[in-house]
């Protein structure tokens, strides 16, 4: 059975939230009190409406009470974020993520229901400040308190060297998950190389990633 989810609040981040959930095997239904935000979520889903979201009746009419999943993603519109959940919260929704603009909220939030916070301002200050710290990290996303994903560039100096030479688990305690190669995304095995000028996209913890990039670019 299908995952089914509601967006609440489409502005950019909503309506991006939107765009990359339609590409995947689920359900959405979309939500906002702007015609013009709704008609753009229109575009890649079917059940994308105008409605109050304080509003209990409408959410219920529109089935969002028996969704799995809901986000909430006012942003700035606190009051509207705050309602929102609580009404979601008494519809007994599982999961309910709310995206703030402020981390002074977050306590509020989950002290009304919210199972899951996201600050986008944060995640982005996050992913450009270690981006910032290293040269050869091209990205950075933030799996959880310990775990990243880091896209490292490989120097064009740097030593072809085997995936087996470089042992990478055993040696690290990291994991090289995808080489981007000439635009050619794959997952390596055993006796594929990493070349100069490689983008490989490493798992684990920060402290392990760092001292992995140091060796693939020493």
């Amino acid at each position: 059975m299908k995952k089914s989810v509601a967006v609440l609040g489409l502005g950019r981040f909503g309506l991006a939230l939107v765009e990359e959930l339609s590409k995947m095997d689920v359900e959405i239904i979309a939500v906002d009190l702007d015609g013009e935000n709704v008609a753009k979520a229109g575009e890649f889903v079917n059940s994308a409406f105008i409605c109050d979201s304080t509003n209990a009746s409408a959410l219920k009419e529109l089935g969002i009470n028996n969704v799995d999943h809901a986000v909430v993603s006012f942003g700035t519109n606190f009051q509207a974020s705050l309602i929102t959940t609580i009404t979601l919260k008494e519809m007994n929704i599982p999961k309910i993520t709310v995206r703030i603009d402020e981390d002074k909220y977050e306590r509020v939030m989950r002290l009304i229901g919210a199972t899951d916070i996201i600050i986008p301002q944060q995640m982005a200050g996050v992913r450009l400040a270690n981006k910032i710290a290293s040269d050869t990290f091209a990205d950075y996303y933030n799996l959880s308190k310990d775990y990243v994903i880091v896209d490292i560039k490989v120097n064009e100096n740097a030593e072809p060297r085997t995936l087996k030479e470089i042992d990478s688990r055993n040696r690290f305690g990291v994991n090289l998950v995808l080489i981007n190669r000439d635009n050619r995304v794959f997952p390596p095995t055993g006796n594929d190389s990493v070349l100069p000028n490689d983008d490989i996209y490493i798992f684990g913890k920060k402290e392990k990633v760092t001292k992995f990039e140091d060796f693939i670019n020493k």
